[in-house]
């Protein structure tokens, strides 16, 4: 369950394709576990090796991969037999199959049946050079190659596209929370292409391989159990999974059953600074600048607070701060999410004839996400009556901090006829029920005859996501004039946020002094699919020739699809569900029942503050059903989104071998084609509050019972206009690749690649659909209080972003210095163009006919040509009375780049994803029953998306773990890990001049395991 895999610096090229099935070396391994004498397991796709340059073998590697071994389990005591087990051999196994490779893969080897190196895939992923990993919860969900974006590397299943989706836009990006790792035998990590390869990886092309029945022996299985607690939960939950094989004596009929049912509450503890801008009253003479005082060459991406017009702030007093970057609003939240994994893998292989094999799977990835999030905040809002106070950084360019206190009762705004009122902290609570559904079929043949193979794959990869119930509120410490809440103040402390409140801000909601925010309660829901049919010949002609060893040729099809649908959830006053209860006079009621009775507790990490108050979400929600007719689910059938992305592939590769040099070159050319319909959603908010007597802007408001102000129904108030468009490209690549290893001594390795490489842009980003929403004067005038601000704001994607595409070059060292043990080097450089960038700006665009600027506009733009190189070193060993060490290191740099959209400059940017320094070390100790292993990971800092012209940035990270296993009988096996021992945190910042500008911080906690797995 928590023993490690091996994870080796650059292996395993494989000579068939990486959806064929064959597993002789896979039998050996399973029948002989206890020895590193046997090849490594195969995957379901058969793995087989490339040709060893001194390898006369029928069975092409299998010289190479048994010596090898063999060398691994006799030679490290001089000649004395010792037997290698467990993490040792898994490592030792991943190491020698990786001598035989032409290309710059690493390998990870489960150490056995259903026993992963990690709790997640992904966490054994951060582990090998140049990979980085993006966390959910504190598990690992998105994987990054050599400084390049997640969506940027291809994540298959037994050499197969595999969908995932999410609650939002569908991602090219995998989900590895989907990804049961119990159900794994291997995992490559393809860092140089190969013509047979599927393109679509400019990072690199990760394989995830399970297991065949014809690789265990008949009636062998393996069933465990596990126990998880967390700090942040203080919940113990199970972990299950278990499984089972068979097939006949003569080895034509198998089947494989496995399944794995996980229960895991996950709670995270962030703290967040949100849409930075610069805050001056002229903007020409006071432009914004870093804090060593220099201005931005590309000012016009900054985002200025009104437009750099008055827009700087005044106390009570009548200090006046001008020239600065602020937040506009400070938030902490607390999310809880009960997540229920469910991993379900059923194959069944035949062999009617000698020289034919079918192998036919069916996978499920299920992820029930169930979550309620809660989040406090202070917005802008008390910036015109209540601002008493502010820090700032060294160099006063930078607001650190700020205090707000209502005035002494008949003084300042509270003297006024409408007196003022502190709307802060403003609670802010949501559920939403979500599950995310992967279904994988597929069938495998694989036909042999004399020097020829023909591998035929075909099959269905489908995933749905998102929420089927979503809802959210948000409540204000006040009832008409009278204030719950005194004081508001914040401040950045150690990359976070500590807030502070009046101490009696709760009971005061919990008296009635409390009210509903109609206007920031409501629903929202975005569910997605995608899907992809795939077909695949493979033609492998091997020869008897000292240069030859054979030729690939191949054609692949493949038709995605990708489905997205908007909606909501409303209730309804009225019985013909026209009146939404937020536009009723009585819809802000809070009763003190909705409300948590004391402060959330057990705030273990992320932030600090006096008192988080919160909604009840759930008991809001019945309330809601007593009182009005509801939940009703409102599609918008509107919105349309479909996409249809149709690839033709063909290939041709020729692997070559002479004495000590061996390698591969080929070509891949790839047709795309991509259409379909998208839809621009504009919202026009037109007012909220009911006129007063001198029109839209007296501020003699009708006021309704709640003592807010009589509102227009949504229909009337807002108008919605969905417009359809169409659209539709094609292009195509030519994809040479070259990989060549020359053993230039029986133990030394030397390795070249040269390679072009494409990634296509996005999901999200094959339609340019917007959705764009549109304040007025009279709605601003309304909603001012709230943080409101006048024009267009919204967000879409970009049709016209080009293909990533980059040329990439490689070249290893690699020192086989002692048997199962390694030293090397490789140096990788990447030259690529039209890199995508996420970005935040004010843009001109044409909406409805005029040319407008949208601001704070959220989309995605290419960049010009830019430079990743690097290095990576890596050393494995293992002393002989069982002490060794795996250990790593990658240094990236990325050269900056200009970032452009619809012709304008928006500034420069490294690659995304790129973190300049990696380093992982694992310790372990195995000798007889048992094992001890700690692990050790950081990645420097990340570079991310544009804001406000300048890059957000990942903090450095590092993490420590524990993991240990006892033999306590035969084939009974007692596993414990802690995950995050040291308690860290993730934080983002703003610019690469300061950590003062504060994006966020998260922590998700620190976990215990415990379990035991039982092997037959």
């Amino acid at each position: 369950m928590s023993l490690a895999a091996g994870i080796v610096g650059s292996a395993q090229a494989q000579q068939t394709s990486p959806s064929t099935a064959a597993g002789a070396q896979a039998e050996q391994a399973d029948k002989a576990p206890d020895q590193t004498t046997v090849p490594a397991p195969s995957s379901n796709t058969g793995e087989v090796s490339a040709p060893a340059a001194n390898s006369t073998l029928d069975s092409p590697g299998q010289l190479q991969a048994d010596a090898a071994d063999s060398a691994a389990d006799s030679g490290a005591a001089g000649g004395d037999d010792i037997v290698v087990t467990g993490y040792r051999r898994s490592i030792e196994q991943s190491l020698s199959r990786k001598r035989e490779a032409n290309a710059f893969v690493d390998v990870i080897t489960a150490e056995d049946v259903g026993k992963f190196p990690d709790k997640n895939v992904a966490d054994s992923l951060q582990r090998v050079p140049g990979v980085i990993i993006d966390r959910d919860g504190g598990e690992g969900s998105r994987v990054s190659i050599r400084g390049l974006s997640s969506d940027l590397t291809l994540t298959e299943l037994n050499g197969n596209f595999i969908a995932s989706a999410d609650s939002g836009d569908p991602s090219r990006s995998f989900n590895y929370l989907l990804l049961p790792s119990t159900l794994i035998g291997s995992v490559e990590v393809f860092k140089s292409p190969e013509a047979r390869l599927d393109e679509g990886g400019v990072g690199g092309v990760i394989i995830n391989h399970t297991r065949v029945p014809f690789d265990l022996n008949p009636w062998s299985g393996t069933i465990s159990a596990e126990g998880t607690y967390a700090d942040v939960t203080e919940k113990v939950e199970p972990n299950v999974s278990g499984l089972l094989s068979w097939h006949n004596e003569e080895k034509t009929l198998g089947f494989l059953v496995g399944a794995t049912y996980q229960v895991r509450t996950n709670r995270s503890l962030s703290a967040n600074g949100s849409s930075w801008q610069w805050w001056t009253d002229d903007k020409a003479a006071q432009p914004a600048t870093d804090i060593n005082g220099n201005t931005f060459a590309n000012d016009s991406a900054v985002s200025y607070w009104n437009s750099g017009d008055n827009g700087g702030t005044q106390t009570r007093d009548g200090t006046r701060y001008s020239g600065y970057w602020a937040p506009q609003s400070v938030s902490e939240t607390i999310l809880d999410q009960k997540r229920k994994r469910l991993g379900i893998q059923a194959t069944m292989q035949a062999k009617p004839f000698d020289n034919l094999e079918i192998t036919a799977n069916y996978f499920r990835f299920q992820l029930d996400g169930n979550y309620t999030s809660s989040t406090i905040k202070i917005p802008e809002w008390g910036y015109g009556n209540f601002f008493t106070d502010a820090t700032f950084d060294k160099s006063g360019t930078v607001l650190t901090g700020a205090t707000f206190e209502v005035p002494p009762e008949g003084t300042l705004c509270r003297a006024r006829a409408n007196p003022c009122t502190m709307e802060t902290p403003a609670p802010q609570d949501t559920l939403a029920r979500e599950k995310s559904v992967s279904n994988t079929y597929d069938v495998h043949a694989k036909w042999n005859v004399d020097h020829l193979s023909v591998d035929v794959v075909f099959g269905k990869t489908r995933a749905t996501g998102g929420p089927s119930f979503q809802f959210f509120a948000q409540a204000k410490p006040r009832n008409g004039s009278v204030n719950g809440n005194m004081l508001s103040a914040w401040n950045f402390t150690d990359q976070s946020i500590a807030m502070n409140f009046s101490p009696d801000v709760i009971q005061n909601m919990l008296n009635g002094v409390a009210q509903i925010d109609l206007g920031s309660t409501g629903s929202g829901f975005t569910n997605s699919s995608i899907s992809q049919r795939y077909a695949q010949v493979d033609v492998t002609r091997s020869f008897d020739s000292p240069v030859l060893a054979s030729i690939q040729v191949g054609a692949k099809w493949r038709d995605g699809r990708v489905h997205r649908e908007t909606g909501r959830f409303e209730w309804y006053s009225d019985a013909a569900n026209t009146l939404r209860f937020q536009d009723t006079p009585g819809g802000a009621l809070a009763l003190p029942e909705v409300f948590y009775p004391n402060s959330l507790g057990n705030i273990a990490g992320g932030f600090e503050t006096s008192a988080f108050p919160a909604i009840n979400i759930g008991n809001y929600i019945d309330y809601l059903n007593r009182t009005y007719n509801g939940p009703v689910r409102v599609p918008e059938p509107q919105n349309v989104y479909n996409i249809q992305e149709k690839i033709w592939a063909g290939y041709a590769q020729a692997n070559f071998k002479m004495s000590n040099v061996r390698g591969n070159i080929g070509l891949r050319v790839v047709n795309t084609k991509q259409d379909g319909t998208s839809t621009d959603a504009l919202f026009y908010e037109n007012e909220y509050c009911q006129n007063g007597p001198g029109g839209a802007f007296d501020p003699n408001k009708p006021v309704g019972e709640d003592g807010n102000c009589l509102v227009i129904p949504e229909a009337q108030r807002q108008v919605r206009v969905f417009s359809p468009n169409s659209e539709a490209k094609s292009y195509t690549d030519f994809l040479p690749s070259f990989n060549i290893s020359w053993e230039a001594s029986s133990n030394l390795l030397l390795r070249a690649a040269a390679s072009k490489v494409i990634a296509r842009p996005g999901y999200g980003d094959l339609a340019g659909a917007r959705s764009l929403t549109f304040n007025s004067d009279p709605f601003v005038f309304d909603r001012a209080e709230f943080g409101a601000l006048p024009g267009w704001f919204g967000s879409g994607g970009n049709f016209a972003l080009k293909p990533f595409n980059a040329w990439q070059y490689d070249a290893g060292v690699e020192w086989y210095f002692h048997p199962g043990s390694v030293v090397g080097f490789t140096l990788f450089r990447k030259d690529v163009k039209d890199f995508i960038v996420p970005v935040v700006i004010d843009l001109a665009q044409e909406v409805a006919g005029e040319t407008v600027t949208v601001q704070q506009y959220g989309t995605q733009a290419n960049g010009s040509k830019a430079v990743s190189q690097g290095v990576e070193v890596y050393a494995q060993h293992t002393l002989d009375f069982g002490l060794g060490a795996q250990v790593n290191f990658t240094y990236n740099d990325t050269s900056q780049a200009d970032v452009a959209l619809n012709g304008t400059k928006l500034g420069t940017s490294p690659l995304v994803g790129s973190a300049k320094t990696q380093v992982n070390a694992s310790l372990f100790y195995e000798h007889g029953p048992v094992l001890a292993r700690v692990s050790y990971n950081r990645r420097g800092e990340v570079v991310r998306g544009l804001s406000s012209g300048l890059n957000i940035y990942d903090d450095p990270y590092e993490q420590f773990d524990l993991n240990g296993a006892i033999d306590v009988m035969k084939n009974v096996q007692i596993t414990a890990s802690v995950i995050n021992l040291t308690k860290s945190e993730q934080r983002q910042h703003l610019g690469n001049d300061t950590k003062d500008r504060f994006i966020s911080n998260v922590y998700a906690g620190r976990r215990f395991y415990l379990g035991a797995a039982f092997k037959f």
